[in-house]
This record gives structure tokens, C-alpha cells and sequence, in this order.
């Protein structure tokens, strides 16, 4: 029943949509990246907002349906640029570089639609789950008029000690890591059209000044350790969802990129491990997948070995 109710509303938002594209989006669109940046339509980064506690009462939310702004044919005849971008700094298989840039781009066009949406004085919802919420009643952090954010998980999912070296990030230029491809344009444009990109991690606080310097020489801009850059590691460590309620306070969080399903509800990880699938697919957050919920790559990854075995320091 509770798959059957998801499908619904997800056929329901289709509706809502019209003919707006919302699945496989052309790569042509995603051009509007690297356009917007060529073109000179430069917006300023929005300041960090201080963390304050909701005020507003928990709504329940499904996926705005706002018809895609398309890219200008100036913005179409630029995707080179940003292709070029992904094969240079792609590691692995051309498969999975073309796989992260078309990620990369989804996110953008969906992005795009929710600013046109406040723009033209539409309502626009949050998809943070508020306390108290699960997956088959779903209620999240209302937006108000708070400025938009996304958050991006920095936790490469693969491997199981968080203390190896492959994961480590030490930010003196020796760290074996690189940029997905898409990720520095995307997240770029997203800052562009005002909307604050803010990176969580489970590492500790006290590792904030390298991770801020490694991602800043990756090219994802200067960011500020406890407010774009929320390390929630240490004993004990915060759970998931208090970071993503702490942001939604003071942010309208329109988008939430993972590669695993607790970077979205700790409710994912708190469950039996054999009804896992059937929580992401047949509860009532399956409509959010591609439109709120991005399971994208993400936008940091190691290069290095994987290895549990560490040489003495």
C-alpha cells in the first residue's frame, strides 16, 4: 500500500508538471553551467546565515513542478567547455566521467527550476525531514523565506575505516583526491544564482582547517568550518539528521546530495538491513529521488589505494 501511495503521488507531480521534462534531462541543458559563468551573469555567493531554531510549524512537502528554464543557445554552444572540464579531470572510466557530469547537470536543472519558482512568487519546499517524521509520513523543515542551500556529503561510502589513509585529508597539497567531474561547475553555477552550497562530513572539527584547504585548492571556493563546512565527527558524533535540521533553520535546503542513503534520514540506517531497499523504493521520500534527494558521486574522491594497513607517522 505504501508503494502504491508513493507512485501515486509521484504520478501526481508528473501531472502537476505538464510536459516539463523531470527524468532524462538532455546534456545540451546542462550547457547553462558553464554559460553562465562565460556569459558574465556572475551572481554574488549569499553570506552564511547564523543557525537559529525553527519557528515554523514541520509541513508536509512533495517536489515542486516548475517547467525547466532551458539554457540560451550562447549557453548550448558552450557544453564543450564543461565536457572538456570532466574529461580532464576524470578518473577511472569515460562511463563513470560521463555518469557524474550527467548527475551534476540533473542537479542544476532541477536547482534552476526551484529559483525560477521563487522568482515568480511560487512556493518552494524544503526537503530536510523534520523531527519526529518517517519515511512513509514524511513532513520536512518548511522554507519560508529563507535563502536556498544544498547540502553535499563529503563521505566516500566505499570502505569501512574511516582512519585510512584513502580517506584521510590532510590539505598540504600530499592528499591523493580529486573532483568529480561536473561538481566545481555545478557547484559554482548553483552560488551564482544565490543558492549557498554547504559540505558535511563525518570527520572531526578538529580536521576542519585541512578539509577546507584541500577543497579550496580543488577548486570549490573558501568556506567557513562550522558554517559551509559542518564536521560532525567526535565522541560522540552528531547524528546526521541534527546537522541537516540545524541548516534547514536557517536555510531553505532545496537539494540534498549523498552517495548513500543515511547522508538523506538516519532513518535508512536505523532500520532492519533487509528492508533497506523496500524503505528507499516503497515508502512515501521514493518521489524525492532526482527531485530534492541526489544520489550523485560525490563531489570529492579519493584516488589513492584503499588500504586498513597504515605505516607508522
Amino acid at each position: 500500500m505504501s508503494r502504491l501511495r508513493a507512485l501515486l503521488t509521484l504520478g501526481a507531480a508528473g501531472l502537476l508538471c505538464g510536459g516539463c521534462v523531470a527524468a532524462a534531462i538532455p546534456i545540451v541543458a546542462g550547457g547553462s553551467i558553464a554559460g553562465k559563468r562565460i556569459l558574465g551573469r556572475d551572481k554574488p555567493e549569499p553570506a552564511p546565515q547564523p543557525v537559529a531554531a525553527a519557528t515554523s510549524a514541520p509541513v508536509a512537502a512533495t517536489p515542486d513542478d516548475v517547467a525547466p528554464t532551458f539554457a540560451t543557445p550562447e549557453a548550448r554552444a558552450l557544453t564543450a567547455q564543461l565536457q572538456a572540464s570532466a574529461a580532464a579531470s576524470a578518473q577511472g572510466s569515460a562511463e563513470s566521467a560521463a555518469a557524474s557530469l550527467q548527475a551534476y547537470q540533473s542537479l542544476w536543472v532541477y536547482v534552476e527550476r526551484q529559483v525560477a519558482a521563487r522568482k515568480a512568487g511560487g512556493t518552494v519546499n524544503g526537503v530536510v525531514l523534520a523531527e519526529g517524521a518517517s519515511l512513509d509520513a514524511p513532513r520536512y523543515v518548511p522554507c519560508d523565506a529563507k535563502p536556498f542551500a544544498i547540502l553535499f556529503d563529503l563521505d566516500e561510502s566505499a570502505g569501512s575505516d574511516p582512519d585510512a589513509r584513502y580517506r584521510r585529508w590532510f590539505g598540504d597539497g600530499s592528499d591523493q583526491v580529486s573532483a568529480v567531474p561536473g561538481a566545481v561547475e555545478g557547484i559554482d553555477a548553483l552560488r551564482r544564482e544565490g543558492v549557498q552550497a554547504i559540505f558535511t562530513s563525518a570527520r572531526r572539527p578538529s580536521d576542519g582547517k585541512a578539509a577546507a584547504a584541500l577543497l579550496g585548492r580543488l577548486g570549490f571556493g573558501e568556506l567557513s568550518p562550522g558554517k559551509t563546512l559542518v564536521l560532525r565527527g567526535g565522541d560522540p558524533a552528531v547524528a546526521g539528521d541534527q546537522v541537516r535540521r540545524t541548516v534547514a533553520a536557517g536555510y531553505c535546503v532545496i537539494a540534498i546530495v549523498g552517495d548513500a542513503l543515511g547522508d538523506f534520514s538516519d532513518t535508512f540506517d536505523a532500520g532492519d538491513a533487509a528492508r533497506r531497499p523496500a524503505a528507499a523504493t516503497e515508502t512515501m521520500v521514493a518521489p524525492l529521488w532526482g527531485a530534492g534527494w541526489f544520489l550523485l558521486p560525490n563531489p570529492v574522491r579519493s584516488t589513492a589505494t584503499p588500504t586498513t594497513e597504515l605505516p607508522k607517522e
